[in-house]
């Protein structure tokens, strides 16, 4: 499938880019940038918010933030010395350090001398990947019960999401066909019952950062960016761009730009979930900010790629700004009105509204991470069961439109 080639492009791309000397001009696109120099202050909102969302005291949230920093600038290095894509990567948090599965020991020789700790598993992230091919063909346009599918990566398998109160008939036998595409190829297959189902989230919440897309309904900002030819304009939701040239309307109900400009500014399928809306209105200024505890923005340094076991904050105007850990990347959800590949599990919570806003992780330097794609009915303030919340990572959001993400110095 196309999104697999993309993937190992920007993989590769990243090892270019740590090989390569790089300006401080250079764009953030689908690449880690290196840490901007200019002294920053620590946001104090974020240390606030990583306290009572993961249950840390502030020494253990700044321990914790130096950790995954060193972790994410392992990865890089992992990343260049690595003789194949590793078969899975995330944060130990019981260690706080960089884990790497590989399946040669040459390979795991070079991720001890690169400071990760390395794991021989049995399977290459190409025949995880060949498996959950195989099971997205079995899916086809979806089957009931089932929300989602993708490499597990702690374990060397799959995982395949079902909700339970959705069972049927049907969702066992599905079932059944993946656990017997598992043992054929000898690769483990894990079933992770839930009792909620994922829905791209929009909605009509007033407050926070939002943006409106003409009378239809409200979602988040993203992030800003800017383009050929002196393009101006900021990420959000694919499903809240879905109608080409629609009137975008920014917090205080003036006009601010145009969403889906052309009708190429949208991806809501397979691709991904990922929408651009083009800033044109003249007392709309670009900033590098995202709204963080308390209404005090944070400044985005760079973009990074999300990893399993970090931790990560994101901004929305529904709920405001909320913390939690990366709990799975790389995986397929069936939002029941969408397939989509490529998005990001968190345990933070969100609310309708939020779509397209804002997931940022690092303390003293924040560094763009993806935007909001959809949750469970277990929302900030009511529900019940457990917490679902994906985002879609902005790497490929920038690659495919040549966007340059705003960061701290852009003018």
């Amino acid at each position: 499938m196309e999104r697999r080639f993309r993937k190992a492009a920007l993989w590769s791309a990243t090892v270019v880019a740590v090989l390569a000397t790089t300006s401080p001009l250079s764009p953030a696109r689908a690449v880690p940038q290196p840490d901007d120099p200019t002294p920053q202050p620590s946001p104090r909102g974020m240390l606030d918010a990583m306290r009572r969302d993961l249950g840390l005291t502030p020494d253990q949230a700044r321990t914790r933030l130096a950790q995954e920093a060193e972790a994410q600038r392992t990865a890089l290095a992992v990343r260049r010395v690595l003789s194949r894509p590793p078969a899975g990567m995330w944060f130990d948090k019981a260690t706080g350090k960089l884990v790497v599965a590989v399946t040669r020991a040459d390979d795991a020789q070079r991720v001890r001398a690169a400071g990760a700790t390395p794991k021989t598993v049995a399977h290459s992230r190409a025949q995880l990947a060949m498996l959950v091919r195989r099971i997205a063909n079995r899916a086809g346009e979806g089957v009931p019960g089932i929300t989602g599918w993708g490499v597990d990566d702690r374990t060397n398998g799959v995982v395949v999401r079902v909700n339970r109160k959705a069972r049927t008939g049907e969702t066992d036998a599905f079932e059944r066909a993946v656990r017997e595409l598992g043992a054929r190829s000898r690769i483990p297959v894990r079933i992770e019952e839930s009792d909620q189902t994922p829905r791209q989230q929009g909605g009509r919440v007033v407050g926070g950062e939002k943006w409106a897309f003409g009378t239809e309904g409200i979602c988040s900002i993203g992030f800003s960016v800017t383009g050929p030819d002196r393009y101006r304009g900021f990420l959000t939701a694919g499903h809240c761009t879905k109608h080409a040239d629609q009137p975008a309307y920014g917090k205080d109900g003036s006009r601010m730009g145009i969403s889906n400009h052309g009708g190429d500014g949208s991806v809501n399928g397979r691709e991904g979930d990922f929408g651009l809306v083009a800033v044109d209105g003249a007392d709309w200024a670009l900033t590098p900010q995202v709204m963080a505890e308390g209404g005090a923005p944070v400044t985005v340094t760079g973009s990074q790629e999300g990893m399993e076991g970090m931790s990560v904050c994101h901004s929305g105007e529904a709920t405001g700004w909320h913390c939690g850990e990366i709990t799975r990347t790389d995986q397929t959800v069936d939002y029941g009105v969408a397939v989509i590949e490529g998005l990001s599990y968190t345990d933070a919570c969100s609310a309708p509204g939020d779509s397209g806003g804002s997931y940022v992780t690092q303390l003293s330097r924040p560094k763009a991470v993806g935007t909001h794609s959809g949750g469970g009915t277990h929302t900030c303030g009511s529900g019940s069961g457990d917490t679902i919340t994906i985002f879609q990572p902005i790497g490929e959001a920038l690659q495919k439109w040549d966007l340059t993400l705003m960061t701290a110095g852009s003018s």
